[in-house]
């Protein structure tokens, strides 16, 4: 696809142009390099990948060597926000859906309602980060009770001081997820107890390069967001050490204690799920694609900035999706092998 200014060029980060791309144009964009791998059997055609601008950047990653393996097939990632695209998905508009969260009744209902069938695996971790500007030099950790009390709804908190008296009297200035994005349930789930139970004088972004962006230019900047992001913008932000509801102790989520389970209830598991009717129309081309995803999975998440699922994930993946196949009667028509 030459001359395309949606597709990703070697000397470009994947996450940083999928989430600035997809702010920048609201269309669609292409997975990768595409045609180097040539023409191979069936798999040729293009896939549409919707959802969660976390987990673009895993599924653009996997779309970007799946296209150089198989030259004649696209993956078009549209990271619109998990709200947004399960709305797609549910009318069965896309192939694949990505998802910082699990589809929740309504909108497994509306899928019910349009006979979509689909299924779901777990391709990656997300360590949601809570992030201040590098010039803040009066906080390096937070308390759940502390996070609850800055963002739930009719908040009192707008200055740094009403956190905490030993902070300066300056403006607290708010950017976080909004109401469309998985990150957005997650974290209102978690820490306020309730979907959406949060305040509203706050800067709400639809991408979450754009959260980042906003902390880094305020001295009082505040927010969250998916981990992934904050290292394009690192050199100008501080992650806070978070209390753990397992043990009360404070940590940073880096590897270690996301993968060890103490960075919680912040760290979450990351989704795709895949539409039958599209595998069953092209069941070469969509499957190799899921097949080639779970083979790679455990350097998908890692390349991008988010972390791996344990090792045993990927065969439950693959079992699931063995069993999927099997139903269908369409398990001999797939190009791309198991690992």
């Amino acid at each position: 696809m030459p001359n395309d200014p949606s597709r990703i060029t070697g000397s470009t980060s994947r996450r940083t142009f999928i989430a600035t791309a997809g702010a920048a144009s609201g269309f669609s964009l292409a997975g990768c390099l595409g045609g180097g791998g040539g023409g191979d059997g069936g798999v040729s055609g293009t896939i549409e990948a919707s959802g969660s601008n976390t987990v673009a950047p895993i599924t653009g990653a996997a779309a970007e060597d799946f296209e150089a393996e198989y030259g004649d097939a696209q993956v078009n990632v549209d990271p619109q926000g998990t709200g947004a695209g399960f709305s797609e998905f549910a009318q069965g508009n896309s192939d694949i859906q990505s998802a910082s969260r699990e589809i929740d009744d309504e909108e497994a209902a509306e899928a019910e309602e349009n006979d979509v069938e689909y299924s779901l695996y777990t391709i990656g971790q997300d360590g949601l980060c809570v992030v201040k500007n590098a010039e803040n030099d009066w906080m390096d950790e937070i308390s759940l009770d502390e996070l609850r009390e800055v963002w739930e709804f009719e908040s009192e908190i707008e200055t740094w001081s009403d956190l905490n008296p030993d902070y300066p009297d300056e403006e607290m200035i708010l950017y976080a997820r909004d109401d469309a994005s998985g990150t957005f349930d997650y974290f209102t789930l978690e820490i306020n107890g309730e979907v959406g139970n949060i305040r509203d004088d706050y800067s709400a972004h639809s991408q979450t390069d754009n959260v980042m962006q906003g902390v880094a230019a305020d001295l009082g900047g505040f927010g969250w967001g998916g981990l992934g992001y904050y290292l394009d913008f690192e050199d100008d932000l501080e992650l806070l050490a978070v209390e753990s509801d397992e043990d009360g102790e404070y940590y940073l989520p880096d590897e270690e204690n996301i993968e060890s389970g103490v960075y919680s209830p912040l760290t979450r598991p990351l989704f795709i799920y895949v539409n039958h009717a599209s595998l069953e129309e092209n069941p070469d081309l969509l499957g190799s694609f899921v097949r080639f995803y779970f083979n790679g999975q455990l350097d998908f998440a890692p390349e991008v900035g988010f972390f791996a699922t344990p090792d045993e994930q990927v065969d439950e993946n693959h079992d699931e999706f063995d069993g999927v196949l099997s139903d269908m009667g369409i398990e001999d028509e797939i190009t791309e092998e198991r690992a």
